[in-house]
């Protein structure tokens, strides 16, 4: 006699699916976030950064010899 085959088959409704491309998106906006970042994209979208200059006229100053 024969031994009898026996298929088994699986079906699933892919509720583990959805979970994954849900970490996959946020995965990819941390990423592009970085790399707008330190790109300087925010920098350049908000307007630029105001720096500030200090000038100390306290401060003697080096004087060349011309001679």
């Amino acid at each position: 006699m024969p031994d009898r085959i026996i298929e088994e088959h699986f079906h699933s409704d892919g509720g583990g699916s959805g979970a994954t491309v849900a970490l996959a998106a946020v995965l990819f906006l941390i990423v592009l976030l970085f790399v707008l970042y330190f790109t300087g994209a925010f920098s350049r979208m908000f307007g630029p950064s105001k720096h500030e200059i200090d000038i100390n006229i306290n401060k003697p100053q080096v004087i060349l010899p011309i001679g």
